[in-house]
């Protein structure tokens, strides 16, 4: 199935041609915004995606079984095993997941390749990307390790179609690792016993090597008391002690397996340590890190097939004599839509980019990779629910694609996202993000993107710094200075020069976000949320900017970061009403968007050329 060649021509007016190209402007893809992958002809940005031959076959398979039977799999939570055999057959997990120094067919860990093929992946079905995204989670502490014995192994079995799975929770402590109640103990020179329970752990039932926290049973033999952690590759099929694995019945992903096991005197040797002590610990954050961050762009892919979805029907559905797409109130509606969704990729491929180019001198991605984590899937939600509006019944009917992405994109925030913790994390950056504005200088801006992946990068295997207060920022108002001067622009701008000015009362004279002025963890999470939709406004700018987005669009995306900053100025304001703590500025930082009817009717036409072919 070869890809069709389309012209680079952007998707809507205003942005770059080819004679951009010609004065040696990056090109940026097409396949920045939004996409459908339905057609049988694909169009400017899927086009762009399937040059991959792994994305190809993805996309060849999924068409050939069809919505219908996707959709009796997950009626009957019938693991996906089918494509767990094609995956081995044609080396797809391999081929995104092997590292180039250790893959024997020519692979790279990219990736941009790795989030495009989660985006399309989910694009079909959730349930089966799940399997790609527990995989990584449980290779990835391996291939960042010091046993170079065990990384060999892992991508031999990798090469050979192995799955592997990430076993760190467990059910009565959930994300508190310091309960961890896994143990592993000496059991003479060399040699090791290992005991617990794990609980919702994707892959239990088919991975050929289970990545398992746990900590030592005794000081002596961690040899520190302050990080007593071990991860430990335990092989279920050649392990008798690892058994009673049982599927954990979710509301969602239901042909993937999510499931719990238990390992009772498992005896194993020295080599079989994937780290110990700090950097066990290190590796839980850095897998999290990054396999947290792929998951925003699996519900990008869900969001961008209901929408597809949705838009069709609502065109062919005919009430009081005229389409359901020409009625006032749906075409507001699906736009906001449109426009958060446009929003969603536009942060996520941005974040990307500063991923790509992270280093020990940049590490920006700790800030917008935990931005992603907590935002991008919960404008997820919000996308789904606004055409939930507008499709009603269609929507809840169990053979559509749209039912699917509804009950599965929940459970991203509330359950992987975790979203309370990296809203947390964003929190500690509000020193560091604002100093870039006071010191007149920060670090350089990455380039926007270009077709071309720039490949491996080596510092994701070696991550160690996560001190937030190290890292520098550009000034991040300078996104803006690019953007056509619309009034919604200059009220955000407002809002965030506002919100500064309580970050900086807020924390000159404390740690992070004010602690010596009583601030508790509900106030620190506040103050993330609104840290969040700020970094997450100022990559969406900067991309915008690279696209040259057409000005209604942006106008109407940040309608949304202003009413969306604006809700969460307010709600930190009357936390704080209570307590010793400095609220200048927050009062601000709320404000009213200022939209016209006429960017409404533009962008409802942008949506109408990329869902509706109009």
């Amino acid at each position: 199935m070869s890809p069709r060649r389309v012209s680079p021509n952007p998707p809507f007016p205003g942005g770059r041609s080819e004679a951009d190209d010609d004065a040696g402007v990056p090109r940026v893809s097409d396949a920045s915004w939004p996409l459908s992958f339905d057609a049988a002809e694909p169009g400017a940005g899927a086009a762009d995606y399937l040059v991959d031959p792994a994305i190809r076959a993805l996309v060849s398979f999924f068409r050939t079984k069809g919505l219908a039977a996707l959709k009796t799999e997950d009626r009957d939570e019938t693991w996906c095993d089918d494509w767990i055999r094609f995956q081995a057959k044609h080396g797809l997990y391999a081929s995104l997941l092997a590292p180039r120094r250790l893959s024997s067919r020519g692979s790279e860990f990219d990736v941009r390749r790795l989030t495009r093929f989660m985006e399309v992946c989910a694009y079909f079905s959730p349930s089966h990307a799940y399997s790609l995204q527990v995989a990584f989670l449980g290779i990835f502490p391996i291939l960042t390790g010091t046993n170079e014995a065990l990384k060999r192994e892992a991508v031999a079995k990798l090469e050979a179609g192995g799955l592997f799975a990430f076993a760190v929770s467990e059910k009565a402590h959930g994300s508190d690792l310091f309960a961890n109640e896994f143990t592993v103990r000496s059991d003479g020179p060399g040699a090791w016993i290992a005991d617990g329970d794990k609980y919702y752990i994707g892959n239990a039932n088919a991975a050929c090597i289970v990545s398992v926290l746990a900590q030592f049973a005794d000081a002596a033999a961690a040899a520190t008391t302050r990080a007593p952690f071990a991860f430990v590759a335990i092989r279920p099929q050649q392990s008798p002690a690892y058994g009673n694995v049982t599927k954990i019945r979710t509301l969602g992903i239901r042909a993937a397996f999510v499931g719990s096991f238990e390992v009772r005197d498992h005896a194993f040797p020295e080599s079989d340590f994937i780290s110990k002590g700090r950097d066990a610990w290190d590796a839980v954050f850095r897998t999290v890190d990054l396999g947290k961050f792929l998951l925003g762009f699996g519900v990008v892919g869900m969001c961008e097939h209901a929408m597809t979805e949705a838009v069709a029907h609502l065109r062919s559905r005919i009430l009081y004599g005229r389409p359901v797409s020409e009625m006032p109130h749906i075409r507001a509606t699906t736009t906001v839509a449109f426009a958060r969704l446009v929003a969603m990729k536009m942060h996520a491929t941005r974040a990307l980019e500063y991923l790509e180019s992270a280093c020990k001198e940049d590490r920006r991605y700790l800030l917008f990779n935990s931005v992603q984590k907590a935002r991008v899937s919960t404008e997820g939600v919000k996308v789904l629910a606004l055409l939930a509006e507008c499709i009603g019944a269609r929507g809840a009917e169990s053979e559509t694609y749209f039912e699917t992405a509804l009950r599965d994109a929940q459970l991203v925030p509330g359950l992987e996202g975790s979203t309370h913790i990296n809203f947390g994390l964003a929190a500690q950056f509000v020193g560091p993000y604002f100093a870039g504005v006071r010191d007149g200088e920060g670090a350089p801006v990455p380039p926007p993107s270009i077709d071309a992946s720039p490949g491996e990068n080596p510092y994701l295997f070696e991550t160690r710094n996560r001190n937030a207060k190290t890292v520098r920022f550009a000034p991040p108002l300078a996104a803006y200075d690019a953007l056509p001067p619309l009034p919604n622009v200059r009220v955000f701008v407002r809002q965030v020069e506002s919100f500064r000015a309580f970050a900086t009362d807020a924390t000159d004279a404390t740690d992070a976000a004010g602690r010596e002025h009583g601030t508790d963890d509900e106030v620190l999470l506040a103050i993330g949320k609104c840290l969040a939709v700020i970094a997450y406004a100022q990559l969406v700018a900067e991309k915008f900017a690279a696209v040259s987005a057409p000005p209604p669009l942006v106008s109407l995306v940040f309608h949304a970061f202003v009413e969306d900053l604006a809700a969460e100025a307010l709600k930190l304001s009357a936390m704080l009403a209570t307590r010793e703590m400095p609220r200048g500025g927050l009062a601000r930082a709320v404000r009213i968007p200022r939209t016209s009817a006429a960017e409404f009717a533009a962008v409802d036409e942008l949506v109408a050329a990329r869902f509706a072919g109009r």
